[in-house]
């Protein structure tokens, strides 16, 4: 008997389904299926019954599985306390990221890949200015902005531009949201022209930000004299549906409103507004190997080639 065998097995029982565990264990139907046939053979019962729903415990199965439960959490608690590689405290993943739709599944398939190791996740929802200060100051690890062509090249960084890297994920034109009492509901696109003589909702734009728009509205295409300032995706939503408000956002972002009613417009304009994603980590320091999993689901989630410099690094875990 293996500790894996085990694992695999209450996979099996949590799941309900040989196919279904096999998913999330990122392993095949037949290895599964060969593991769980090992403990069967090696103790000379049987544990599932197999049938066309999924999976039944037998009655000596309930009892194995029973005992399994206490040897799993015997030998974590020896791996945890004994084992000198495990003698650190818990490996971490802290993320600072201005609202994306994504982030939640990437977190998610690296907890995945993680589920038997102790690692403690943080997720922090902020605004960009924010997002740069909590990784230069180390309270986050890695970190998630959008940043708009018409933004100074040396935004935010100009002092700290030796003390971050910057990888550069997805590049795309502005949105607007919108709910069904606007006039522009059943439109295709939008000029920034008719945006800017509507209600304006934003999210919890930083202070600078928002007290740049009363000193130069040349170039943010906001309506300053019509605008609401939110701190939730919620409370948006609550104005995009009870009036003729629209919102700017990030293509990343769209995912993020999930009332159908919801609708996201692309605006186009003779001047381009073209927004960038990346994401941002401190120069010079390797991932940890929790950091690199979570940064592989990434590449892939984009259909981005990891670069060469993150796959080939030391990695040294982070410790809390």
């Amino acid at each position: 008997m293996k500790i894996k065998q085990l694992e695999y097995l209450l996979e099996v029982v949590e799941c309900g389904s040989i196919s279904k565990a096999a998913q999330q264990l990122f392993v095949s139907q037949p290895s599964l299926t060969k593991s769980i046939m090992g403990l069967e053979e090696e103790y000379g019962i049987q544990i599932l019954i197999r049938n066309p729903r999924g999976i039944e415990l037998t009655e000596e199965g309930k009892r194995f599985v029973h005992y399994a439960q206490g040897v799993l959490t015997a030998a974590r608690s020896l791996k945890s306390n004994f084992n000198l590689e495990n003698r650190e405290e818990s490996s971490r993943l802290f993320i600072a990221a201005q609202q994306l739709d994504f982030i939640y599944d990437l977190i998610y398939k690296t907890y995945l890949d993680n589920k038997m190791s102790y690692i403690h996740y943080n997720l922090v929802g902020t605004d960009r200015n924010t997002v740069t200060k909590m990784v230069l100051e180390r309270k986050v690890d890695l970190g998630f902005l959008v940043r708009s062509n018409t933004d100074a090249k040396t935004y935010l960084w100009s002092s700290n531009a030796k003390r971050l890297k910057l990888y550069p994920l997805d590049s795309a034109e502005a949105y607007v949201c919108i709910g069904p009492k606007s006039p522009y509901y059943d439109c295709k696109s939008l000029t920034y022209e008719q945006c800017e003589q509507n209600l304006h909702v934003a999210l919890d734009m930083e202070e600078a930000a928002s007290q740049n728009l009363y000193v130069d509205n040349s170039n943010n295409h906001f309506n300053i004299k019509r605008i609401i300032f939110l701190n939730s995706i919620s409370a948006c939503e609550h104005f995009l549906l009870q009036t003729d408000a629209l919102m700017y956002v990030a293509k990343w972002a769209v995912g993020c409103f999930k009332n159908p009613q919801i609708r996201a417009i692309p605006v186009s304009d003779s001047t381009p507004h073209t927004l960038e994603l990346l994401w941002i980590k401190r120069a010079g320091e390797p991932l940890s190997q929790t950091e690199k999993q979570f940064v592989q689901h990434l590449y892939q989630q984009f259909n981005l080639k990891m670069p060469d410099e993150l796959l080939h690094s030391d990695i040294s875990d982070t410790v809390i």
